[in-house]
């Protein structure tokens, strides 16, 4: 499989050399031929056209409006960035990122002799670009994604630079074989040469349509659709496509999630499962008393609640975005006393104030430093002055995994590092977790104060 290496030496020679016959149309033509308007041809320098190697053209159901932001991954010598910086309009910003240094170089000559000053050129890998949470209204590709060897990571980052509702729509190469029988066939990933004419094909190994659509679906997104071929090839087995997709709120994912396994599995034996609560019960009993309101987020079908009601507390607060679960404790309980929340926990809006804040495993799902902002603003509004937070997550060298999603681990200084000023952290316990399938997972417990 070709590397990151052969890709830049690649279009390094494409950039110095864009008139050179790779085995792939190229040009003004073929810019043409995707149906690039004659506007947007007579906005750019000639010249920037000689670049076009684009597979499709991402912009035709795009509809990138007046002051959008817009990230081009794989912007090449900058010929997409600078129709989407015209699309966009002075008030709108493009980001283009490239891994080629020498096509970054090209691409930012490019706009600076445009005068696009609303454009600015990233070397980067596509899945760790420097770009904020959530800031991004439409992200474009175009030719670039299929040369990627983790497609799903590349996924994950549109994911997270995207506004919520934001939107994709990239051109790349399908795989379109078949086997003997008249149906697709899965090729290797690997190349069986090095020659140009069919080195783009098997760069990272094309996938079939349905595959990629499930790949997207898969990394968040909504509405994912192949809105059509086009004429380019790269080999017999390839052909050109275009795609969009819009992106599903995190919020909207964990509600989906979660009733998901609250209807389908046992809760008793998920391997997060307690019988009994030992570690939360002690801190909680040790920062509060029968009186105290005491709110649990992220409660899940947990027996705290239970024991709670047992030892006396009468105050008792319990959020959930699987209603389901919220179902299986009221049951459970029969109390009607005890509040239940069904809401996803940075959407929390309650006028209630609290003593006690207790999350035995929210926090480390939320791996965009924006939702775990929230996260503790949400915290920091729910309890009363002086309040405490008992807040338990995996700890570093523990479990990177929980219910088959990334977690983010923890220890003492890291969660020092994510704290607000408002926020003091008073002290840290490493707890060691016996699941219902008698393995062991390591977990810290962090009691944190409102100042």
């Amino acid at each position: 499989m070709a590397d990151n290496k052969q890709i830049i030496e690649l279009y390094t020679e494409l950039a110095q050399n864009p008139q050179k016959d790779f085995g792939w149309d190229k040009g003004l033509e073929n810019a043409k031929a995707h149906g690039y308007k004659q506007e947007w041809i007579d906005a750019l320098d000639s010249k920037v056209w000689d670049f076009c190697a684009a597979v499709g053209n991402p912009f035709l159901e795009a509809n990138i409006k007046k002051g959008n932001t817009v990230l081009d991954l794989g912007c090449g010598a900058g010929l997409d960035v600078l129709v989407a910086s015209h699309l966009v309009g002075k008030n709108g910003q493009v980001y283009g990122v490239d891994i080629t240094p020498k096509m970054v170089e090209i691409a930012s000559t490019h706009a600076k002799e445009l005068n696009a000053t609303n454009v600015k050129i990233l070397e980067s890998n596509f899945d760790a670009v420097d770009l904020e949470d959530e800031s991004i209204d439409v992200v474009i590709s175009n030719g670039a994604i299929n040369l990627t060897s983790c497609k799903e990571s590349v996924f994950s980052e549109i994911y997270r630079v995207l506004k919520p509702d934001g939107r994709i729509f990239f051109a790349d190469m399908i795989d379109i074989s078949v086997d003997e029988g008249g149906c697709c066939s899965i090729k290797e990933s690997s190349c069986c040469d090095n020659t140009e004419e069919d080195w783009a094909n098997c760069v990272a190994g094309t996938m079939r349509e349905h595959e990629l659509i499930e790949l997207i679906q898969k990394a968040g997104f909504k509405d994912v659709k192949c809105t059509g071929h086009t004429h380019y090839i790269t080999a017999e087995t390839t052909k050109g496509a275009t795609f969009k997709a819009t992106k599903i709120a995190s919020s909207q994912l964990r509600e989906k999630y979660w009733e998901n396994i609250f209807q389908s599995v046992d809760y008793e034996q998920v391997l997060w499962h307690q019988s009994s609560p030992e570690k939360s019960l002690e801190l909680i009993k040790n920062y509060s008393h029968s009186d105290s309101n005491i709110i649990d987020v992220g409660c899940g079908a947990s027996y705290l609640v239970d024991n709670l009601l047992q030892d006396g507390y009468k105050n008792i607060t319990l959020v959930d975005t699987a209603k389901t679960s919220l179902d299986i404790v009221q049951s459970r309980i029969n109390n009607s006393a005890v509040e239940c929340i069904c809401t996803d926990i940075l959407k929390l809006n309650s006028d209630k104030k609290y003593d006690i804040w207790h999350d035995r495993a929210v926090l480390h799902f939320l791996l965009s430093k924006k939702e775990r902002t929230e996260y503790f603003q949400t915290l920091e509004d729910s309890l009363k002055s002086k309040g405490i937070a008992i807040i338990s997550t995996f700890k570093v060298d523990g479990p990177l995994q929980c219910a088959g999603l990334d977690i983010r681990q923890y220890n003492h200084q890291k969660m020092l590092h994510e704290l607000p000023s408002t926020l003091s952290l008073l002290e840290s316990q490493e707890y060691t977790h016996v699941t219902p399938k008698e393995t062991t997972q390591e977990y810290i417990y962090f009691v944190i104060q409102k100042k």
